[in-house]
């Protein structure tokens, strides 16, 4: 190994050491797990000294530097990377939190062992620069997955859920797979910083003649992040695998895989498309606006008629993905300096979005969580009704993260909305495509549909009439975990919209670090210097 290869190595490794710290805690847990008879609240508290481990090592190099490198690292330490890990171990906790009492104690060393890995891999996918390992980080979240759902095996339901989560998982992976290879056939390189660099300085990357390989290169890697996103149209799975799976899972499913999904897109197709040809970025943009569309209209107009809770939310959810494709079809559009990112840019209002949609979707399956942990029915919108007189806090809670659902000021949830409509208003028109304010548009209509649905349900716990509740004998008190995971949630959503700036300022800089592209020092190209030249001079820095 030589001394580049051994500086590069040894980078990455302390790059890495919060997802080591938790890859080792949590194959600690799964492999004593059989020899060990403890309780789960022993393994939950162990994960969760686990997560605050990675958190501190997390802070502990987040002003360890990386833009010398980049161009020959697998993963990056911007604030794209740091802020994104920052927010799946938060949530992570508040997972932990919401979960510690619901699993027996026989599986418990699986299931917090499962979800530890979950985190690691999403934080993988945050942090990672090259196309192999972003893959890997995936497969980190997706194996797991697959676990989580089977646990309860002998419910019927749940294996209809586990059955059709793998093989629809296995489906997009291999759709993914497919527009890597594209992607990596029009550079010859792998590092996404240096794959984005090409496509914005080497001329004749993307020409007339291979535009449509650029083009099936996105149209497939959407395709495969798409049904992680749960966005149309690979969507279907959602409602049943919502509906199947146990009230846990259905609240990590709802928010791990969106994030992910999009912070991947941010990393391997915004960041270079938009700085790429305008041809393909032209293209991109129609796809993504026909995709936001369509999400749209369908996950709203299908959710107002339904009435179980956990279909109701996976077409929110579907919903959701709409608008945060509006985000992806405004930053896909080109950006000619890759230093200047400009204002209201759509990667920024993609991750304010993201952090709201955590924090109110997690609260809002959190106190189905505590309804049935007290042994009270929390399967439809009538079992809610009277809520305010039999739990009001609980109520509270709940109202709150609807509200912020809907889009109400001045919850988070209405800054979210309000960042991507204005990204996209602001998106110069191309033509040839709808315009993005028409896109905009469409969104505004359909956030006050959804605000029916979200609105009902409040509606149903404050002036409906108390449904049947269990006798006192009967009912349990919720733990302090289960109700501090749902306070903050509740609380942080009124919060952070009544202060965003400090979440809008930490996306600000996380979508600018997306596109940031550092002066390759080895490399200086003279203008007859040809593309195949550039290439062999990244090829030769990614292979350090």
């Amino acid at each position: 190994m030589t001394p580049d290869q051994s500086e590069t190595l040894s980078r990455t490794l302390l790059i890495l050491l919060p997802e080591i710290v938790l890859s080792i805690s949590a194959a600690t847990i799964m492999v004593a797990g059989p020899f060990v008879r403890w309780g789960r609240s022993l393994w939950a508290g162990l994960s969760g000294a686990a997560i605050v481990a990675s958190l501190v090592t997390l802070l502990a190099i987040a002003r360890f530097d990386t833009t010398d490198f980049v161009y020959g690292a697998v993963a990056l330490n911007d604030a794209l990377s740091l802020y994104s890990r920052l927010a799946f171990l938060l949530t992570g906790l508040i997972l932990l939190a919401l979960g510690s009492n619901q699993i027996g104690d026989d599986r418990a060393p699986e299931f917090f062992g499962a979800i530890l890995f979950i985190i690691a891999g999403s934080m993988l996918v945050s942090a990672a620069n090259e196309l192999v390992f972003l893959f890997v980080g995936l497969e980190l979240i997706s194996i797991p997955t697959y676990l989580l759902l089977y646990l309860p095996r002998r419910d019927r339901q749940a294996q209809e859920a586990a059955t059709k989560y793998f093989f629809l998982s296995v489906f997009s992976t291999g759709l993914l797979l497919f527009g890597f290879a594209y992607l990596y056939g029009l550079t010859g390189v792998t590092n996404l910083k240096a794959l984005a660099f090409l496509m914005h300085e080497g001329d004749g990357i993307i020409t007339s003649g291979n535009v449509t390989f650029g083009l099936i290169a996105v149209v497939f890697i959407t395709a495969g992040l798409g049904f992680r996103v749960a966005a149309v149209p690979f969507h279907f799975y959602a409602p049943d695998v919502y509906q199947g799976a146990p009230t846990i899972i259905t609240a990590l499913l709802a928010w791990i895989p969106k994030g992910i999904g999009f912070v991947a897109m941010l990393r391997v197709l915004t960041s270079v498309v938009s700085v790429g040809d305008p041809m393909l970025a032209e293209r991109a943009v129609f796809l993504a606006w026909i995709i936001a569309a369509t999400t749209l209209v369908l996950g709203n107009t299908v959710a107002l008629v339904q009435t179980n809770l956990k279909r109701l939310f996976a077409y929110s959810s579907i919903a959701h993905a709409g608008y945060l494709m509006i985000g992806i079809a405004a930053a896909f559009a080109t950006v000619e300096d890759p230093s200047n990112l400009g204002a209201n840019s759509g990667a920024e209002g993609i991750l304010f979005y993201l952090a709201a949609y955590a924090l109110m979707t997690l609260g809002a399956f959190g106190v189905i969580l505590l309804l049935e942990a007290a042994g009270e029915r929390a399967e439809t919108i009538d079992d809610l009704s009277g809520l305010s007189r039999t739990r009001p806090l609980l109520a509270l809670a709940m109202a709150l993260c609807l509200f912020s659902l809907a889009g109400v000021p001045p919850l988070a949830g209405f800054w979210g909305k309000f960042f991507i409509f204005v990204s996209a208003w602001n998106t110069e028109p191309i033509q040839g495509i709808p315009s993005l304010r028409l896109l905009a548009l469409i969104g505004v209509i359909n956030a006050a549909v959804g605000a029916y649905y979200y609105l009902r349900i409040v509606a149903a716990m404050y002036y409906g009439s108390p449904a049947e509740t269990p006798s006192s004998t009967e009912r349990s008190r919720p733990t302090w975990p289960n109700l501090a995971a749902v306070g903050a949630c509740a609380v942080l959503s009124l919060v952070l919209g009544c202060i965003p700036w400090p979440l809008q300022t930490a996306s600000r800089q996380a979508a600018v670090s997306a596109i940031y592209q550092p002066s390759p020092t080895r490399i200086n190209a003279s203008p007859d210097e040809s593309v195949t030249d550039n290439l062999a001079r990244f090829e030769g820095m990614t292979n350090r």
